[in-house]
């Protein structure tokens, strides 16, 4: 059952949608801001669903010239919005190109397909975090009507509602080595890549572990190193080793990991003898934690990462 949080009403002065109704009787319509049983924010874990609605009079004509502006204090973030029986992906702009004292805002029009919407339904998306790197053990996400042409300010009307999120400060651990060195045309190195459910109350489903080959300090091209990594199926097939010469990034299957479990990820690379033209080779070895959901580039893929110079794999001379 939604649980309404907060509704804030009133302010000095003209709030950013103050209506033209004036009867006593008729209340001007304002936004109020909802949230489920689950109203803990888990970075890299599931999305938050909450609702805000619109109480008060409204019309399909008011509404077609209103917005709702959302704001998150979160970041980075993913919104979405439910519309049509489907989650669609909402834009979110900075709202201070200056300096880092702003917010991400969400512009909606009040009405849709001509009528007006009394309440929308948003999930709310944040990435996991290396330690010490979230905002705190709180975000704000705050609600506010305005006229259409409205541009954000740096921060949500005072008269707006807000709701608190409680973010869960834990984070999934990456475990590797410091450095590893192979020897040019010698055997394979292994290096091992460990994640860790750190959380102790929360199981974390929906994780992948991806690992990106970069060139290293020495080297120049990647793309011809053989390196490859175990199997991680439950098929009974570990031990057995998939090639991946000529890629450069690669993700494991989807898993989950209840607290304090964790998960590792053999990976073999093997340094070729130098190519003509080429004095040394190197290799970089770099490792993050994503989830299926969150877009994922593999040259910076989201989620937590372990530091690339921390896991160089280099000739030893």
């Amino acid at each position: 059952m939604l649980v309404a949080l907060s509704v804030i009403t009133g302010c000095a002065g003209r709030a950013p949608d103050a209506s033209p109704d004036r009867s006593p009787a008729v209340s001007a319509p304002r936004p109020a801001i909802h949230l489920g049983e689950r109203d803990s924010l888990v970075p890299g874990g599931p999305p938050l669903p909450f609702r805000v609605s619109v109480e008060g009079r409204l019309t399909d004509a008011q509404a077609a010239q209103r917005v709702l502006g959302l704001y998150t204090g979160l970041t980075p973030d993913r919104l979405q919005v439910r519309e049509d029986g489907a989650w669609h992906d909402v834009p979110l702009q900075w709202t201070n190109e200056q300096d880092d004292n702003g917010e991400f805002v969400a512009v909606l029009p009040l009405a849709h397909h001509g009528k007006a919407r009394r309440a929308f339904d948003f999930r709310l998306f944040t990435a996991d975090r290396e330690r010490g790197s979230g905002e705190g053990p709180t975000s704000t996400v705050a609600a506010q009507l305005a006229r259409k042409g409205w541009t954000p300010s740096a921060h949500a009307a005072a008269s707006a509602p807000r709701l608190r999120l409680p973010i869960d400060p834990t984070h999934l651990a990456i475990e590797a080595p410091d450095v590893l060195r192979a020897t040019e045309g010698g055997p394979p190195v292994e290096w091992k890549v460990r994640v860790r459910n750190a959380a102790g109350k929360l199981t974390r489903s929906g994780l992948r572990i991806a690992i990106t080959l970069g060139p290293g300090a020495a080297g120049q091209s990647v793309s011809g190193l053989p390196w490859s990594v175990e199997d991680q199926g439950d098929r009974g097939d570990k031990g057995r080793w998939t090639d991946l010469t000529g890629r450069t990034h690669i993700e494991t299957d989807e898993f989950a990991l209840a607290p304090g479990q964790s998960r590792t990820v053999r990976v073999r690379l093997a340094l070729p003898r130098a190519a003509p033209g080429y004095s040394e080779v190197g290799a970089v070895l770099s490792a993050a934690v994503t989830a299926p959901w969150w877009p994922s580039d593999p040259e910076e893929p989201s989620g937590v990462s372990s530091g690339a110079e921390s896991t160089n794999v280099l000739v030893e001379r």
